[in-house]
């Protein structure tokens, strides 16, 4: 699988979606597919830029694979504070706007975007893999 490092800023985030779009553009996907992947990614590098170093800077690591059953996959790679997003709950969308809890929404959104996601620690890092069957 090839990767890419970067810092963990804002002004990565471009870098990453190039990366990432070249990749699936190597298959043919639905602009449906498309959007869900700018979405998710543009989502979690964003969680990731913004809690996951939050005394310092830290970097990111991104990588794609396309796997035999026809699934696009990439995975996120950060040395930050330990974070499962699979352990959260997911919010009240019953509740009242002004007695909602803030956050939630967008590991919320993910979830619901990808065909597969999981998590692992694994040597001080947080690795949240992506998978969306083509």
């Amino acid at each position: 699988m090839e990767t890419l490092l970067l810092p963990a800023t804002i002004e990565s985030l471009e870098a990453c979606r190039l990366f990432v779009l070249e990749k699936l553009q190597q298959l043919d996907v639905t602009r449906e597919i498309t959007f869900k992947v700018e979405l998710v990614l543009e989502e979690v590098l964003t969680n990731v830029i913004h809690y996951a170093y939050p005394e310092s800077t830290g970097e990111m690591e991104i990588g794609c694979s396309i796997e035999a059953d026809r699934s696009f996959c990439f995975v996120i790679k950060d040395w930050g504070v330990p974070f499962n997003p699979l352990e959260r709950s997911d919010p009240e969308l019953s509740d009242d706007l002004s007695k909602r809890q803030v956050g939630g929404l967008g590991i919320h959104l993910v979830r619901h975007m990808v065909d597969e996601l999981s998590y692992q620690r694994q040597d001080g890092s947080n690795i949240l893999t992506f998978c969306f069957h083509l």
